[in-house]
């Protein structure tokens, strides 16, 4: 069966799962003849597999519950990772030492949307703070340099990949993950013509991706970099070290915790990200 599965904009080490599982023949195997999709720049998240061009795409939980907030039929059919690599991230040598010790400090965010700025203010809530009791600042994605550089004393980012360029940049620093996001999975649409049996054997055969990946992670760097243009030397260690802190991330079965979803989906209302919560926004096929 022809599958196209969509990638989202540019090929990346974060996608080793899945060109793992194509590579390896575990999409083949499950009977999916399997055309990786990433998407053109000016191009919305969910615009072709809304438009019939692609049948799955990966995404978040968080973009995936908002978009069927908005009116979509989507559903969450996998969750690759079973801990979100959304987390707070502060310098060692620094002044927030733990959650607490952020009232009053400056923290960095990519812009007032998405997992990131939901993962702030969820990591507030946990500690009775509030985007009140510190500043925000919008730094694009500049985590890495702005932290760098002290412009602010946390950044909020990725713990597999900006934690880990922030190491090796000689910046050793502690990161508070977020523990109630529903992270990287793959949606469909809830009209999808795949049976719950078909969607079940892709997310096992991705999951068998996940697993080949994490036993063998020099291996799929040298997989990923068949899909990654210019993969030179120094972009095949840093693509190592994003997969085996990565790899950590991983679940086993690929399948969506509700109780993490629905805490997500709280945070997400409270946050004002959505108006209410839509019922069936994920489905653990074959469960």
């Amino acid at each position: 069966m022809p599958i196209v599965l969509g990638l989202t904009y540019v090929p990346d080490i974060q996608f080793a799962p899945f060109y793992s599982a194509l590579a390896e023949g575990y999409y083949a195997e499950a009977g999916f003849d399997v055309t990786l999709r990433h998407h053109g720049a000016n191009e919305g998240l969910f615009s072709a597999l809304e438009a019939g061009e692609e049948d799955l795409v990966v995404a978040s939980g968080d973009e995936v519950l908002a978009s069927r907030a908005g009116g979509s039929d989507l559903q969450q059919v996998a969750t690759v990772y079973a801990q979100s690599p959304v987390a707070l991230v502060a310098p060692v040598d620094g002044e927030v030492t733990q959650l607490e010790d952020l009232a009053g400090h400056t923290v960095g965010v990519p812009g007032e949307y998405g997992s990131t700025y939901l993962g702030l203010q969820m990591l507030l809530a946990e500690h009775d703070l509030t985007l009140d009791d510190i500043t925000v600042q919008n730094i694009g994605y500049t985590q890495v340099t702005a932290l760098l550089t002290r412009q602010v004393d946390a950044v909020m980012g990725f713990s597999n990949s900006d934690a880990v360029r922030l190491a090796e940049a000689g910046m050793p620093v502690r990161t508070f993950p977020v523990s109630n996001l529903v992270s990287i999975g793959i949606a469909a649409p809830e009209s999808t013509p795949l049976t719950e049996e078909q969607l079940a054997a892709f997310r096992d055969a991705t999951m068998r991706g996940a697993a080949a990946v994490a036993e063998a992670p020099a291996a799929a760097v040298e997989i990923a970099a068949t899909h990654i243009p210019g993969m030179t030397s120094t972009a095949r260690q840093d693509a190592l070290a994003v997969i085996e802190a990565s790899v950590e991330l991983y679940g086993v079965d690929g399948i969506t915790d509700p109780a993490r979803w629905n805490a997500m989906a709280d945070a997400m209302l409270a946050a004002g990200m959505i108006e209410s919560i839509p019922s069936d926004g994920y489905l653990n096929p074959g469960r």
